[in-house]
C-alpha cells in the first residue's frame, strides 16, 4: 500500500469513528460511546474527525486525479468500505469492553436494532439475542 492510500485509510477511519461518536451521543446511544459523558463524547468525536483531516491534509493539497498517482476510483471505493466495516467492528468491541461494567440495564422487550444501544452493549445485546433465538428457535423446531 502506497503512501497516499494508507493515509486515506487512517483519514477515514478517524473521521469515521469520530461520526459515530458523535452520532451515538447525539441519538443517546450511550453503550456505543467510548466515553459515557455526552460533552466528552461530542469532543472526542469532533477530535477524531478533526486529526482525521488533519493527518490527511498535513503535507498540503491531496487533490491528486488517479491519472497522476491518485487513488483510482474503484480501489478508493473499496479502502472506504473496508475501512468503515473495520470502524463498526472496532467500535462495538471497545465499546463494549469499555461500558462491560455498567452491566445490561432492563431494557424494554421490544428493544430492537439500534435502540438496544441505550440499554445494551454490542456483546449483551448479541448475547440477548442469541439466548432469545435459541429459546425461540427451539419452540419452532417442535411444530
Amino acid at each position: 500500500m502506497d503512501d497516499l492510500s494508507r493515509d486515506y485509510v487512517i483519514w477515514v477511519f478517524l473521521a469515521a469513528t469520530g461520526v459515530i461518536q458523535i452520532a451515538a451521543a447525539h441519538a443517546g446511544l450511550t453503550k456505543l460511546l467510548f466515553i459515557r459523558a455526552k460533552p466528552w463524547a461530542y469532543t472526542l468525536g469532533m477530535l477524531l474527525v478533526i486529526a482525521g483531516f488533519a493527518w490527511f491534509f498535513r503535507d498540503g493539497a491531496r487533490h491528486i486525479p488517479d491519472t497522476g498517482n491518485g487513488i483510482n476510483g474503484n480501489e478508493q471505493s473499496a479502502r472506504f468500505t473496508l475501512t468503515c466495516l473495520a470502524v463498526g467492528a472496532f467500535t462495538f468491541t471497545l465499546s463494549s469492553l469499555l461500558n462491560r461494567q455498567s452491566g445490561e440495564e432492563a431494557s424494554p422487550p421490544n428493544a430492537e436494532g439500534f435502540e438496544a444501544f441505550r440499554h445494551r452493549t454490542y456483546a449483551q445485546a448479541l448475547t440477548h439475542s442469541m439466548k432469545v433465538l435459541w429459546s425461540e428457535g427451539r419452540r419452532w423446531m417442535r411444530r
